[in-house]
């Protein structure tokens, strides 16, 4: 047997994403509106719960914080300017 049983990453290995915590959330329908809501997901073929995700995120979608805008410059381009900078004050 090998005494050096240590494993080295991957060349492509990643980390592993961190997970999506998930909240319980209930909620009371009456007997009419159950028939309507199986009705209406037999006949577009969706689950009652995939209806109800997809209501909740149109509605939702709204209020979610903007992601920050994407910085384009990269330290190279930085680098151009601060030598410019430079070259102008001599």
């Amino acid at each position: 047997m090998s005494e050096n049983n240590t494993r080295t990453p991957r060349a492509g290995s990643r980390k592993k994403r961190k997970g999506i915590r998930y909240r319980q959330l209930g909620f009371k329908l009456t007997e009419g509106q159950k028939k309507a809501l199986d009705n209406y997901c037999r006949s577009n073929q969706l689950t009652p719960i995939r209806f109800i995700k997809s209501l909740v995120n149109e509605h939702v979608a709204r209020y979610r914080p903007d992601p920050a805008p994407p910085s384009y410059a990269t330290p190279n381009q930085l680098e151009l300017f601060e030598a410019g900078k430079s070259k102008a004050g001599k």
